[in-house]
């Protein structure tokens, strides 16, 4: 398996590890500062940890756009959970369809990345599978400041991704930078940060899942792919959400969500398939 190859791999497994967040968030009854504190201090001590006991992980030097991926995602952490807490899985989800699209526009302002028509008719094929989700999930009230959350967190994601690309820093530095920084500002942020044995418990294993895998495997992919593809790939995580929650609480989808979830699944499968890689190497060349 090539380095590209892995590195897709990569992000598509970061996608179905970020997927779980809104099943481990139906478990949890603590408050949204409190679940920030302990989630990300746990996914510190086990980020640590990992780094401290994988061989050949390499030097431990913080390049600034490293340093910069870390605070973007951990500020993208502290969007996600209270949006998580106002408003729906699905309206989460939704906006975060809307990743590719925004990604490739940034990267190509920001980095004059060259975009290919396949990479941006998929892109494009994402977000519109994205809009369809959202015809069935439209928002009102209180749920427009959880709507707003969200979109900060893709934009912040978004930024985050062509940060990666950037860097060539470490990544269980940047997983342990990133973890540790929002654990500081949960911390600061949580009244009291008392947790039951039990929920705790929960919230580790949310730390360890959803944030400390699905990150370590991002940050491997990110580095290696151009921003659009890896945020592309990494959409696969809208309809798996809606799936899980779907499973695990009986929260059935609406029938835009599973026609949008089928659009967005056909264009990362397009993306990753033998073919159209072939196919896009030689227009690179």
């Amino acid at each position: 398996m090539n380095i590209e190859r892995q590195a897709q791999l990569h992000v598509l497994l970061s996608a179905v590890f970020f997927s779980t967040a809104g099943l481990f968030m139906g478990l949890i009854e603590a408050g949204v500062w409190v679940i920030v504190f302990w989630r990300n201090l746990f996914a510190f001590i086990f980020s640590c940890a990992l780094m401290l006991i994988t061989p050949n992980r390499g030097s431990t030097q913080l390049d600034p756009a490293g340093l910069a991926a870390a605070m973007l995602s951990a500020a993208a952490m502290l969007a996600f959970i209270p949006a998580l807490r106002l408003t729906s899985v699905a309206n989460i989800v939704v906006i975060h369809g809307s990743l590719p699209l925004l990604t490739s526009l940034l990267a190509r302002v920001m980095l004059k990345e060259r975009l290919s028509l396949s990479t941006g008719v998929l892109c494009g094929m994402a977000g519109t599978g994205a809009a369809v989700i959202f015809s069935g999930s439209a928002s009102s009230g209180p749920q427009l400041a959880g709507d707003g959350l969200a979109l900060l967190m893709t934009s912040l994601m978004a930024l985050m991704t062509i940060a990666l690309r950037r860097s060539r820093s470490p990544n269980f530095l940047l997983v342990v930078l990133s973890n540790g920084f929002a654990a500081i500002m949960g911390a600061v942020m949580a009244p009291s940060l008392e947790i039951s044995a039990g929920q705790g418990a929960i919230v580790a294993c949310f730390a360890f899942v959803q944030m400390t895998l699905g990150l370590l495997f991002f940050a491997t992919g990110a580095q290696i792919l151009p921003p659009a593809e890896t945020a592309l790939i990494s959409v696969a995580e809208v309809p798996l959400s809606a799936l899980w929650v779907w499973l695990a609480f009986n929260e059935v989808p609406a029938s835009e969500t599973i026609a949008g979830a089928g659009i967005i699944l056909a264009a990362v499968l397009v993306d990753l398939a033998p073919p159209f890689q072939r196919h896009r190497r030689d227009l690179e060349d």
